[in-house]
């Protein structure tokens, strides 16, 4: 199949499987901001910055190892699942060690609940994927919202559990999804004793544990703004940030179905001729849709937090714009650490990486004082800009990248002005100049994507 179909399909199945449960998980913002205090929306939103870090600690980062050689076609696919169920496993001896010391931390056993069975649950998904049962790993995404949705009516509704009830769902969720890929995947058939190849989990590790320190670097930069903001903000101040992040989000779950296709394509595709004309023609493409969303978003930052919360969180609006912008950049810097994971030069990821985790750090303790959760925002961008700059200057040890500079730096001024006009003109006026802005946005980038389009259904 030409790789630009194959892509194409790829993000159709993804998409079909991965896109309703997304936006399900998206409109159930509002029964949370009902049920929840800003508090302690806040403080689930925390929590699950938490796990997020400890995941890839706890498990030695294996679980990306799965799929890079699952995908392989010389690997043993019993081997790498049997390798990397054993090696996640490490983590519930953690469990057993740290249960009698967390009893004291306010959900405490949650955290690790959660950073547990997510490890395992996640293990077999990516398994799924790696070996091609693209329609099982997008399926287990539904099966986890349904469950998801259904303990969050029960607990958090019906009950009234609160913030317990939204983190007893989850952990129902990841259990839900671990039994599916079980049942499915027959994964009694993969894992066994006899299928443990040491010279197989060294090299798996190898791979991985560079992934370790680039995750927590990426943690502090996409996440840590959220344990700042409640350190000198207060939690109350996080529920609104919170908020604010979901908007944004409705990018990261286009990019993340996109990505899931995209990372097979480029490990599949690396060593091909014409390696630098292919990425750059789905880079052109990918930053095309992003600005559009961007601008979008940018726009429609006022209504669309009225729509997901309560007056309450009204101020939320301030910080999607630049949030929004994180996320472009951040997505596009994971688009370039696909050429890094697709050489195995995993080692090279954590230098681009530790730069923007320390820049986002350093962004946070001075603008946060200064602006409020703005500031945590505005900090998220910047940081994740340094990183793609960075990653485009690297990534030509690699590959030849053609960046369209004109368009990108166009757009970008565009975006900027729009913020600018909504920022301190309110009413039909700045609407209507912003949307001038967001048109522009628009009109620039629609040309290249549909260029961009036709040359992938050419």
């Amino acid at each position: 199949m030409d790789r630009y179909k194959k892509l194409f399909s790829n993000s159709i199945v993804f998409s079909v499987g991965n896109l309703g449960s997304k936006m399900i998980t998206f409109l159930m913002v509002p029964l949370y901001t009902r049920f929840l205090t800003t508090s302690q929306y806040g403080n689930s939103d925390v929590i699950s910055t938490i796990v997020s870090l400890l995941t890839p600690i706890l498990t030695l980062s294996i679980i990306e190892a799965v799929f890079r050689f699952a995908l392989d076609d010389e690997s043993d696919n019993g081997q790498v699942l049997t390798n990397g169920f054993f090696i996640s496993l490490a983590s519930f001896i953690v469990f057993l060690f740290v249960l009698p010391f967390i009893r004291n931390i306010n959900y405490g056993i949650y955290i690790v609940l959660l950073t547990y069975a997510s490890a395992l649950e996640s293990t077999l998904q990516q398994f799924a994927r790696g070996i091609g049962k693209s329609t099982l790993y997008a399926a287990t995404g539904i099966v986890m919202t349904v469950a998801t949705v259904l303990s969050n009516l029960l607990l958090i509704v019906v009950m009234g559990w609160q913030l317990q009830g939204y983190l007893a769902s989850i952990v129902v969720a990841q259990f839900a999804g671990m039994i599916f890929l079980v049942w499915r995947l027959k994964a009694w058939r993969y894992i066994s004793i006899k299928n443990i190849n040491l010279d197989l989990a060294k090299r798996m590790l190898v791979y991985s544990i560079p992934l370790i320190p680039n995750m927590v670097s990426w943690w502090l930069s996409n996440s840590a703004n959220k344990i700042f903001i409640s350190a000198l903000l207060g939690a109350t101040a996080n529920g609104i940030y919170a908020v604010a992040n979901k908007i944004p989000s409705l990018i990261s779950v286009f990019y993340s179905i996109f990505t899931q296709a995209w990372q097979i394509s480029a490990v599949e595709e690396f060593d091909s001729e014409d390696v630098g004309g292919f990425f750059s023609t789905v880079l052109a493409a990918t930053f095309s849709v992003l600005f559009i969303g961007v601008a979008g978003l940018t726009l429609f930052s006022k209504i669309l937090v009225l729509l997901l919360s309560t007056s309450a969180y009204f101020e939320a609006w301030r910080v999607v714009p630049w949030l929004a912008l994180a996320v472009l950049f951040s997505s596009i810097s994971s688009f370039l650490g696909t050429v890094y994971t697709s050489s195995m030069k995993t080692t090279a990821l954590f230098t681009t990486t530790i730069v923007g985790a320390i820049i986002n750090v350093v962004s946070n303790l001075v603008l946060i004082p200064l602006l409020g959760i703005t500031g945590a925002g505005v900090g998220a961008c910047i940081s994740f800009l340094v990183v793609v700059l960075l990653r485009i200057r690297d990534s030509k040890r690699f590959i030849q990248l053609k960046i369209q500079w004109r368009i990108v730096l166009t757009s970008l001024l565009c975006i900027c002005l729009e913020i600018g006009i909504l920022y301190t003109l309110p009413g039909i006026v700045g609407y209507s100049l912003a949307s001038i802005c967001a048109l522009g946005v628009f009109g620039i980038n629609s040309r290249i994507l549909f260029k961009e389009l036709k040359h992938f259904f050419n």
